[in-house]
């Protein structure tokens, strides 16, 4: 007997050693050491491409081939985190299913216990008619039981129904999220490749400009040695290499941003050295009656609103069927090693129920909250539908705007070309200031700079409209690409 109660003293000691170790600190010990925070952060951070401690002196990779689109989207779909995180949180969804359709299913539970007493025990009976007494064991001193329950619930009122079609209505939902994050993402992964493709661009058009106004220095320092110009129009010209200069700084910088940017969108190395294939064709904008229809049946972020109606109005129609009383039925069976009692072994059928009255009040808050957040998404609904109409129709004519500056720079390219040759020449006889030749350098820079940013814009602005049109990146006419 002192045996047993030493035993158990060690069970209790031992089952609560675990937590003394931190139920004196409020932060605790959470059970990692700083090594193994080191090791987890080493690990993430490998898989996600990122040095925790980079050299000063470390060499950048040699740049491998050029990414087309098509290859920079197809590694987003593999390596994009935030798509990988979207897809994991359906994954969820799909368990929580599962979860609500465990309500309509039978549940086997089971369980076992073996008990030591102190003493048996026992009672004695008097037999009567002076034939003494007897002893009869009531309870042993060691007895095991074991218990096996069979459950069916039966949906008489359809509140298990109610909360598993919201549950699949959220499935539903979470996966027209999933495909919005997808596109979202695939957009950012072409805005950052026509934004590298731009910069690139505009860098090698500041470039020219640059070299034509060192040109341009160079000759009026010669005319300024010579007499034939002021120092001040001399200042002007060396003040405008300056600013080139440092215009060139900045271009370099927007090349090295958009070139980041990608390299995070497709899953490349941050500072990967990631060259693009240039496009020059031409995106086709659809007309804006066709791509409205198309946004207002296909818009992902639209469709998850409606399946969250759907999940609001089934969440609050099983809350309101939960104030009936719920039935079950089903089966047991128990056994005990006790052979005081017989049988040891005793089975049984049952059908019961369970009635929850609700008098504390919280079910019908509950009621009351889900029937608000029923009118809340329908009027967050109308805003969507509004804001829906004119993202598309200012990104239409974003990008109907970028299409006509870029065949109105088509043809200023040349005219500013030709005016330039003229004040150029004009300058060398004497008949204009240095101030015209740079203003007409300027207005060919500001084509040039139109006509290598206007293509690229305008692709960007018809993957956006995709993406309120929810189709796919790889929807677009095969000319488009």
């Amino acid at each position: 007997m002192r045996a047993d109660r030493v035993a158990v003293a060690l069970v209790a000691a031992w089952s609560l050693l675990p937590g003394c170790a931190h139920l004196l600190r409020p932060e605790g010990s959470g059970g990692w050491s700083p090594e193994r925070r080191a090791k987890e952060l080493g690990e993430r951070a490998a898989a996600a491409g990122v040095t925790l401690m980079p050299a000063a002196d470390a060499l950048a990779p040699p740049p491998g081939e050029p990414l087309t689109l098509d290859d920079a989207l197809r590694l987003a779909a593999e390596r994009n985190r935030r798509i990988a995180i979207a897809e994991r949180q359906l994954h969820i969804e799909s368990a929580r299913v599962r979860q609500a359709r465990a309500g309509l299913l039978p549940s086997l539970t089971g369980s076992g216990r073996y008990t030591w007493y102190t003493d048996a025990q026992t009672n004695t009976v008097d037999l009567g008619g002076g034939r003494g007494t007897r002893t009869i064991a009531i309870r042993d001193d060691e007895e095991g039981r074991l218990n096996g329950t069979l459950t069916v619930p039966i949906d008489v009122w359809g509140e298990a129904s109610r909360a598993l079609e919201a549950a699949q209505a959220g499935y539903r939902g979470e996966r027209a999220r999933v495909w919005a994050t997808r596109l979202g993402e695939e957009v950012g992964v072409i805005r950052a490749y026509f934004d590298l493709l731009e910069a690139e661009r505009l860098q090698e058009v500041t470039t020219e400009s640059l070299t034509a106004q060192r040109t341009q220095l160079s000759n009026a320092g010669s005319r300024f040695d010579s007499g034939r110009l002021t120092k001040n129009e001399l200042l002007v010209v060396q003040v405008a290499v300056r600013s080139s200069e440092q215009q060139l700084v900045q271009r370099q910088l927007a090349v090295d941003q958009a070139r980041w940017r990608l390299n995070r969108a497709v899953g490349l190395e941050v500072n990967a050295p990631t060259r693009v294939v240039d496009v020059r064709t031409r995106p086709a904008v659809p007309p804006l009656a066709e791509t409205l229809g198309r946004a207002y049946r296909e818009n992902p972020a639209l469709l998850a609103l409606v399946e969250e109606q759907q999940r609001l109005e089934a969440t609050a129609s099983s809350l309101g069927r939960s104030r009936l009383p719920r039935f079950a039925g089903g089966a047991a069976i128990d056994w005990t090693s006790s052979a005081v009692l017989q049988p040891q072994r005793i089975g049984a059928g049952f059908v019961g129920f369970t009635w929850d009255l609700g008098t504390d009040g919280r079910r019908e808050a509950e009621i009351a909250a889900a029937r608000e957040a029923v009118d809340q998404n329908r009027i967050a609904i109308e805003a969507e539908l509004r804001d829906l109409e004119a993202a598309v129709r200012a990104t239409q004519g974003a990008a109907e705007e970028r299409l006509a500056a870029l065949a109105a720079a088509e043809a200023a390219v040349g005219q500013a070309e030709e005016n330039l040759r003229i004040r150029e020449q004009q300058f060398g006889a004497g008949r204009a200031a240095s101030e015209d030749v740079l203003d007409a350098e300027a207005l060919l820079t500001a084509q040039r700079a139109t006509l290598a940013s206007a293509l690229y814009q305008a692709h960007s602005r018809r993957a956006e409209l995709q993406e309120l049109m929810g189709l796919a990146m790889d929807a677009m006419a095969p000319g488009e690409r």
